[in-house]
């Protein structure tokens, strides 16, 4: 019988053994790094009761682990709490034995328990986590591209400065007051912004206006090797600006590096991004379906999970979906969390949602909890889970009511790596 539950102190190296087995490519094997990330951990659980560490125990012994957040995520406008999952990791001996659906089950009614509707996580491998009921997020666009393809209007630089741990604080409130108008963005807080400066590669640079933090970016380089210590591509992996204005001078700083780098990497969940630049072909030279030009390549990442549909529902009380008035009967069918496997009826008033008991409604609609939680995040409309048979009515004259009520002005963005 297995039991879960919090890592006490002393058990900590034996987490991090299991971790470093699980992810020998993320962390370096080394004895000194395994003694840092020991006391790395150990602080974390102690010091920062938003992130906690979990052990999965059989017979006494750990086999497995997790470490769980819990954040506060925009969501259509409405600040809502999300609970993540990261640092899964099973033991080598004890692999095929469920101890990650264990721990994944323990993760999804924890956070249900504690009145939570949605979750999200990065797979190791989508598939897996779709059988686990959790909905494809929006894509990652990566661009690789010559710094003089970006937009060289003149821009102050002259208040762009190194940035280092001890403006934490200021970093955290500038990507917060982003998060207050971006769907999906997650709010950080110190301990995350620390974390950037842990790894010595790391460069930070930010732009202040009257004196405040209004923008920044995290790079580092990559070479190609030693012997070609003057050829190397600088990797963008956040970059955060408030507005139209700071976003100029952030591309006017990676354009100004023309002279030393050879490419800019950036990883942006903007689909529209190759309209600010020059050039839109990347660097591949490579073309698709006969004449169309290689731009950038895309992957899926973050994936979320509605675990309490009613609470959800509640949790964005005051959205306004699109206007519409509509009675639903949501039917989700839920064959991982069998308590989230339910029928409800809502109610849609000049767009705003109320869930109710009503026996009269207007339209049912019939869905899987993956595809509705993707559907509700704004990553896949109404009608193309209606065109593949991922979802179905008993009316279709109400299609695009319902693809009105769950449209988003943009797909979520997340720049929290947990």
């Amino acid at each position: 019988m297995s039991t879960i539950r919090l890592v006490a102190a002393p058990e900590m190296p034996d987490f991090v053994n299991i971790a470093f087995n699980a992810y020998p490519k993320i962390f370096d094997p080394t004895e000194e790094s395994r003694i840092k990330t020991i006391k790395r951990f150990t602080t974390i659980q102690t010091s920062n009761p938003t992130q906690n560490f979990y052990c999965l125990c059989r017979d006494e012994q750990m086999i497995g682990g997790m470490q769980l957040h819990d954040f506060i995520m925009n969501m259509l406008s409405i600040k809502i709490p999300v609970g993540g999952v990261g640092s899964v990791a099973v033991d080598f001996l004890h692999k095929k034995k469920n101890v990650c659906k264990e721990l994944i089950t323990y993760f999804l009614n924890h956070y249900r328990h504690q009145g939570y509707g949605m979750v999200a996580l990065y797979p190791f491998r989508p598939d897996f986590y779709k059988k686990m009921g959790f909905g494809y997020g929006a894509k990652m666009n990566r661009y690789k591209l010559k710094p003089a393809f970006l937009p060289g209007e003149k821009a102050d630089q002259q208040q762009m400065i190194y940035l280092k741990r001890e403006d934490a604080n200021d970093m955290v409130e500038c990507h917060n007051r982003l998060v207050a108008k971006t769907h999906g963005m997650i709010e950080k807080n110190c301990f995350m912004i620390e974390k950037l400066f842990d790894d010595p590669q790391n460069r930070v640079v930010g732009y202040q206006q009257d004196g405040q933090l209004r923008a920044y970016l995290v790079y580092h380089f990559i070479a190609d090797g030693p012997k070609q210590f003057l050829a190397y591509d600088m990797y963008i992996s956040e970059m955060i600006h408030e507005n139209t204005q700071t976003l100029k001078i952030l591309l006017a700083f990676l354009r100004s590096q023309a002279d030393q780098v050879r490419n800019i990497i950036i990883d942006t969940y903007d689909e529209y991004f190759h309209y600010l630049l020059s050039d839109p072909r990347d660097v591949s030279n490579n073309f698709i379906a006969t004449l169309f030009h290689e731009s950038d390549v895309q992957g899926l990442g973050l994936m979320y999970r509605v675990v309490n549909v009613t609470e959800l529902f509640k949790s964005l009380g005051k959205h306004n979906f699109s206007g519409q008035n509509c009675s639903i009967k949501l039917s989700i069918t839920d064959d991982f969390l069998a308590c989230n496997n339910t029928s409800i009826t809502i109610q849609f008033q000049e767009g705003f949602a109320e869930v109710k008991d009503l026996e009269n409604y207007e339209v049912e609609v019939l869905i899987g909890i993956s595809e509705f939680s993707s559907l509700i995040m704004g990553t896949v409309n109404f009608n193309t889970l209606c065109l593949y048979g991922l979802a179905t009515i008993s009316d279709e004259a109400y299609v695009e009511i319902i693809n009105k009520i769950f449209m988003t002005d943009e797909k979520p963005k997340c720049t929290v790596r947990f």
